[in-house]
């Protein structure tokens, strides 16, 4: 029975290391291919190319046709900032019944070295199912930071250990993949549901 456990965790801790170098190898390939994105005559927001914890190469076109709510952050980031930020988002999805589907709320990690697909799913999924979660190479995402004004800081701790700065704001993108506004990171999610609402009934 021992070597029957030790067997299946010797086989596990195999397939997770071969998904984390697949993961890794998607990140260098882009990284290699460079960062080919255009604001599209934004101020703030645009393309983006990245890769989803669903482990497939996603881009801004994918949801083209709903609001996107755009937010950088990573799973190793306090609860009190990320946590919060990614919970309003959702309790926002909830409070606009069956207008949700017409949102994309999107959870970008600044950290691919630790942010594997992996983590990013079971990190949203405290959140519920409607957070699509997405990182990249250094490079894409150094673009896309910069794309969405948003900061791209790893601040250097201990014994090796850092943390990145997750963005102090949520940015909005229409339908049309049009820059539509931000609202603060720490909003409520009645704050960001109003935003949407008032937004929706705009258009």
């Amino acid at each position: 029975m021992q070597k029957r456990d030790k067997r299946r965790l010797a086989i596990g801790a195999v397939v997770a290391v071969l998904s984390a170098v697949g993961g890794y190898a998607g990140y260098w390939a882009m990284d290699r291919a460079g960062p080919l994105l255009s604001t599209h005559g934004n101020e703030i927001g645009g393309s983006f190319r990245l890769v989803s914890a669903a482990e497939g190469e996603v881009s801004d076109s994918n949801f083209r046709g709903r609001w996107m709510l755009v937010y950088f952050g990573y799973t190793h980031c306090p609860d009190e900032q990320c946590g919060a930020t990614l919970r309003a988002m959702a309790g926002a999805m909830d409070l606009l019944g069956p207008k949700h589907r017409s949102v994309a709320p999107l959870f970008i990690s600044v950290d691919p070295m630790r942010d594997t697909a992996e983590a990013m799913r079971a990190y949203t999924l405290r959140f519920g199912p409607r957070i699509f979660a997405m990182t990249g190479a250094p490079t894409m995402l150094k673009a896309v930071t910069a794309e969405y004004h948003a900061p791209y800081v790893r601040h250097e701790g201990k014994d090796g250990d850092y943390s990145m700065e997750p963005s102090p704001r949520i940015v909005i993108m229409s339908p049309e993949g049009r820059y539509a506004g931000t609202i603060q990171s720490d909003a409520s999610a009645q704050d960001i549901a109003d935003r949407l609402n008032s937004l929706m009934a705009a258009q």
